[in-house]
């Protein structure tokens, strides 16, 4: 079983939690890389997860994923327009289900303790990249460690 850990960058037009929001609101997740794609088509499991990172605040959110990765065409044109930058590699659907008042430092130690990561330079590396397969049981780990939901 695979979940993801997506990350929220700022972009030149909105911030990091605008930009979340707007994907979250329009029932999408944007896959911004080529790299992003291809790994959620390789491991893109029926009942897959994703948390959302926001730069600076930290997790935010918790979705199911409900379709396999669309390409970009298939957004309707507003929203074609509004994500352009989030999408550009395509996307997939998602429900929220639950979301958290993250702090950035916290939810790093976390990730940190989860993933076995040591230096917070390599945590901050993999956060760069725009996404991190999980596994099922690091996915249990970090949502217990966010505790009640906000």
């Amino acid at each position: 079983m695979s979940h993801f850990l997506f990350i929220a960058g700022a972009l030149r037009e909105r911030t990091s939690q605008e930009s979340a929001e707007l994907q979250l609101g329009a029932g999408i997740w944007g896959l911004c890389t080529a790299l992003i794609r291809d790994n959620l088509q390789k491991f893109l499991a029926q009942d897959s997860h994703g948390l959302v990172y926001v730069l600076k605040e930290g997790i935010r959110a918790e979705f199911t994923i409900t379709s396999p990765v669309q390409p970009f065409q298939a957004l309707d044109e507003l929203l074609k327009d509004e994500v352009r930058t989030e999408a550009r590699y395509g996307f997939v659907r998602v429900t929220p289900l639950r979301r958290w008042q993250g702090h950035a430092p916290d939810c790093q130690a976390l990730l940190q303790r989860v993933l076995g990561i040591e230096a917070q330079a390599e945590l901050t590396r993999r956060l760069s990249l725009g996404m991190h397969r999980l596994t099922d049981a690091e996915f249990r780990a970090i949502v217990e460690g966010l505790g009640v939901e906000a």
